[in-house]
């Protein structure tokens, strides 16, 4: 009796996990959707690097006189910028002082008062205060990368 050789069974292919999320992403007409949205994630990723790698890059404080509190900005930016000569203490004759001007965000809107108080006395303060890197593309408006975070006592 003749044995015939058995036909060796092809294996089927394995299909990887990523094989298997691809297909379900891109198959058909789920692509038109699934790039845009891609781009949309890798946009916002990139932003939100940019924006924890120049936020706060200094801290520090600086004592002087409050010169001017204000409101600046168009009517879709309003932001509050303080105006501090540093260098000038009252009764001391100082030819150049140094100006600074600060804005204080949202967040920090309880200095305000304290500020403001300092500006009417023309009294010494310290503010400490944070320096961003550059002014990111969403704060375009805030003229100075100085923002004020506090006020040491």
């Amino acid at each position: 009796m003749a044995t015939a050789n058995p036909v060796p069974a092809t294996p089927k292919p394995r299909s990887s996990i990523s094989g298997f999320f691809l297909r379900l992403l891109f198959r058909g007409y789920r692509s038109l959707v699934t790039l845009p949205l891609l781009v949309l994630v890798g946009f916002l990723a990139w932003q939100t690097s940019v924006y924890a790698w120049y936020r706060g890059i200094s801290k520090g404080e600086r004592t002087g006189m409050i010169v001017k509190v204000s409101k600046k900005g168009t009517p879709l930016c309003r932001y509050n910028s303080i105006e501090m000569r540093v260098g000038a203490q009252p009764g001391t004759a100082v030819l150049t002082p140094e100006s600074l001007e600060l804005a204080v965000d949202d967040a920090y809107e309880w200095l305000l008062p304290q500020l403001r108080e300092a500006e009417r006395n023309q009294s010494k303060i310290t503010v400490e205060y944070r320096q961003d890197g550059k002014n990111l593309p969403w704060r375009f408006c805030i003229g100075t990368e100085y923002h004020a975070t506090g006020v040491v006592k």
